[in-house]
């Protein structure tokens, strides 16, 4: 019976070891599945944390791109505000409401003007403002044009550099104001001196620092009619041949930079030591843009902002009414020479005669057949033959002019002709050179002389304020004798309503920049925006800091 007993438990037991080692490996399996799943959460926890990082990193990165685009939105609007206000400046110094040499050095006008937010724009009753406003308020300066060397500035300002910003090795003679372009040497003007006489035209070209007889010669084929090329220029067969062919324009260029097409005019004399990074062969750091133009133009009215009596206008109801005209302003000699002038001509004598009030004039009286003035300088110290057909006791006789270089009294009157009269029969006189403000290249380039040029520099810096009004103290002063002041006359002038500068506009915090070189043309109505360059890329060669330098610190 026991082994029975125990025959029946071995038999249970080998049945139960089985099921016990089936449950086992169960519990193994089932332990194996949760360990997977744990590892597939993690996964898909950590796909979940890199995909939201990825978008945060990618919102971030739109909102700094929108936060960039609309601060260059901001500056773009400052640029544009920057030109209105130019537009309105010009058109007031057009129309003689400001002196034209005033706009050419203005700080408190031109320097860190701040572009205020709308509230405070409206509070100001619509007024640009000068150093007001917090250091992230849009602002620009207005200069001639920055410096050529490059400087070790930056665009931006920290806390770190702000106490060095005024250190005395930065600061640079920056001047804040607009470029007077008759300032600069007109291409229709050399043009026009080259066709009058074949030569004059590359001799006043050949006096701008760094230019070439390859240069001189292509401009002037570039801009004159014909297709002969000069000895060392260059025409339409020439460029033809290029890789990559055009043609001259034959006319003057619509932008400045159009010289850049021709044969030897290269980016580093264009543009200045500035313009091309590294290069090697500039002959000179000032760029060729300094001196050249092909804007320069004023309006033809008086200091009143009336335009000016043309005494070659054959529309008077008559010579005594031309007389009076004149006589509101001038003496009566004078009045009475020019109308003589216009019935017969001038012409050089030194043979003594008689004054213009002792001439009788009873016996011609009509307006037909009158001679034209061709400059106003003609009629000092010359003289009027009368024609021996006339009655009275003055026939025959040859009149003085009342006008003599040697006289003050005599070159005060003429200040008045001048400043009251023209020659010219259009509203708008282009390409003349303002004496006051040109450079000695561009005087040598007009008169031939440069030492005349350097003396011409030398005494304006003693004028005073009448004497600038006027071209006349170049014979008062003695720098030029009569035949050359006849000579150059019609190609000089003290005015000038088209004006070039270059806008930085900024801000104190940093953020992007812009730097814009601009030329405005108030000789015609309305003024406007003749051209423009973006200089940005090239970056700014001066610190923020040196454009603010007449401050103590920011605000």
């Amino acid at each position: 019976m026991m082994k029975n007993v125990l025959r029946n438990r071995q038999e249970i037991a080998s049945q139960a070891l089985p099921y016990a080692f089936t449950r086992q490996q169960g519990a193994q399996k089932q332990s194996a599945r949760r360990g997977v799943v744990l590892i597939v959460v993690l996964v898909l926890v950590a796909m979940l944390a890199l995909a939201g990082f990825g978008f945060l990193a990618d919102m971030t990165t739109e909102y700094e791109a929108a936060k960039i685009n609309g601060d260059l939105l901001q500056a773009q609007q400052t640029m544009a505000s920057a030109e209105t206000l130019l537009l309105a400046i010009t058109e007031q110094q057009a129309t003689s409401l400001m002196n034209s040499e005033a706009l050419s050095d203005d700080p408190n006008l031109f320097q860190s003007r701040v572009v205020p937010p709308i509230d405070l724009f409206r509070e100001s009753g619509g007024e640009f403002l000068t150093s007001v406003g917090s250091s992230d308020s849009w602002r620009f300066s207005v200069l001639h044009r920055l410096p050529d060397d490059v400087t070790a500035a930056t665009a931006t300002v920290d806390d770190d550099t702000m106490g060095d910003l005024f250190d005395d090795s930065l600061q640079q003679s920056l001047t804040f104001g607009l470029q007077n372009e008759s300032a600069k040497l007109h291409l229709g003007r050399v043009l026009e001196w080259e066709l009058a006489n074949p030569g004059d035209g590359s001799r006043a070209l050949m006096q701008i620092p760094g230019m070439t007889d390859e240069a001189a010669d292509s401009i002037l084929d570039w801009i004159d009619p014909d297709d002969q090329p000069r000895q060392f220029g260059a025409e339409a067969d020439y460029y033809q041949r290029l890789a990559q062919p055009y043609r001259p324009r034959n006319a003057l260029p619509d932008t400045m930079e159009e010289l850049l097409f021709v044969k030897g005019v290269g980016r580093g004399n264009f543009y200045g030591a500035l313009g091309v990074s590294g290069q090697s062969d500039v002959q000179d750091s000032t760029a060729w843009t300094t001196y050249l133009t092909i804007h320069s133009a004023e309006r033809n009215i008086n200091g009143s902002g009336l335009p000016r009596l043309a005494i070659n206008d054959d529309a008077h109801a008559s010579l005594d009414d031309f007389e009076s005209q004149l006589g509101t302003f001038l003496s009566p000699e004078v009045a009475r020479f020019i109308r003589l002038a216009r019935m017969y001509g001038t012409m050089e004598s030194s043979e003594p005669g008689v004054g213009p009030l002792e001439a009788d004039i009873a016996t011609n009286n009509a307006a037909a057949s009158l001679y034209q003035i061709l400059s106003l300088a003609d009629l000092v110290g010359s003289s009027v033959q009368l024609p021996s057909s006339l009655s009275g006791s003055t026939k025959g006789q040859l009149v003085k002019s009342p006008l003599t270089f040697d006289s003050p009294e005599s070159l005060q009157q003429f200040r008045l002709l001048e400043e009251r009269t023209t020659t010219v029969f259009s509203d708008v006189v282009t390409g003349r050179i303002n004496i006051n403000s040109a450079s000695e290249p561009v005087l040598s380039a007009l008169i031939g002389d440069p030492a005349i040029a350097s003396r011409i520099v030398q005494q304006r810096m003693t004028l005073d304020a009448a004497e600038r009004s006027s071209t006349v103290w170049l014979l008062t002063r003695q720098i030029t004798d009569l035949p050359m002041f006849r000579r150059i006359y019609s190609h000089i002038t003290t005015g000038g309503d088209v004006h070039s500068a270059e806008i930085v506009v900024y801000r104190r915090i940093g953020g992007p920049f812009l730097r814009r070189k601009v030329t405005i043309d108030a000789a015609n109505d309305p003024p406007r925006r003749v051209d423009w360059v973006d200089l940005t890329e090239r970056g700014l060669p001066v610190s923020l800091g040196e454009l603010e330098q007449r401050f103590e610190g920011f605000e």
